[in-house]
This record gives C-alpha cells, sequence and structure tokens, in this order.
C-alpha cells in the first residue's frame, strides 16, 4: 500500500512540475542575485512637462557624490545648485537604482561597482528611492 501510495504522489508531482514548465525552479528573482545592468538608462518626462533630472552618464563624476553601501544611500540628503549633477556610485554586491518618487526620473538598474552620474535642471526637493530595494531613500535638494 505504502508503494502504491508513494507511486501516486510521484506520478500527481511529475503532472504539476510539467504543467508548471517542468524544472520546478523558481523564476522569480532572489533578493541576493544581482539584476541585470540597464544598457541605456534615460529619465522619463512626467505627463505635461520636463524631467527635473536628465541621466547623464555612467562614466562621469558629478558635482556631488553619493555611495550606495549596505543597502542604503548615503549620504541620505544631497544639495546641488539647478545644473548640477551627482554621481551616484553603488558600493554593492547587487543593483540599485535611483529614481525619483514621482516617477519622472530612473537611472535603471545600476550594477555593483557602477556608477551613474543624474544632473538636475530646477530648484526643488527630490525625494527619490530604489525601486529594488524600497527601504533604501533619499533626498537631492536643488537651489
Amino acid at each position: 500500500m505504502r508503494q502504491v501510495m508513494i507511486a501516486l504522489l510521484v506520478g500527481v508531482l511529475s503532472l504539476a512540475f510539467a504543467a508548471c514548465g517542468g524544472s520546478g525552479a523558481s523564476t522569480a528573482p532572489s533578493a541576493e542575485a544581482p539584476a541585470p545592468e540597464a544598457s541605456a538608462p534615460a529619465a522619463s518626462a512626467p505627463a505635461g512637462g520636463e524631467a527635473a533630472c536628465t541621466v547623464v552618464t555612467d562614466t562621469a563624476s558629478g558635482d556631488a557624490q553619493a555611495t550606495i553601501a549596505g543597502n542604503a544611500f548615503d549620504p541620505a540628503t544631497i544639495s546641488l545648485s539647478a545644473g548640477e549633477s551627482v554621481t551616484f556610485t553603488n558600493e554593492d554586491g547587487v543593483a540599485h537604482t535611483v529614481t525619483l518618487d514621482d516617477g519622472s526620473c530612473d537611472t535603471g538598474n545600476i550594477a555593483g561597482g557602477s556608477g551613474v552620474t543624474v544632473e538636475f535642471t530646477a530648484a526643488g526637493s527630490y525625494p527619490f528611492h530604489c525601486n529594488i530595494h524600497p527601504s533604501m531613500t533619499g533626498t537631492v535638494e536643488v537651489s
């Protein structure tokens, strides 16, 4: 009886795995696995206006520097003048983003060991976060 139940269980599991794609391996991204780096990050404009920031390049040095380490932005508040830029350097082993909370600007994935420079064109307070790790937050203050 036990062998029949085991055979039945194996058959049911085989059918279930076949219906889900076969291997049973998860397709959800792991929190530890780095996300792929974006090939051409670009800012997007909010409806009805221009973006307040522009992703300039992934190699230039900005007027200000910020690091991404330990799943945190340092400094968390960055002060700039309009027209200046900040370079975000990811020192973590996983990808992060710098995304304005209003969605008007997004760096795309910044791979570990890489950096992105973002220019801010208008005065204002710009809260941002990491799309991959939403608890990571900061603000760019532009005068």
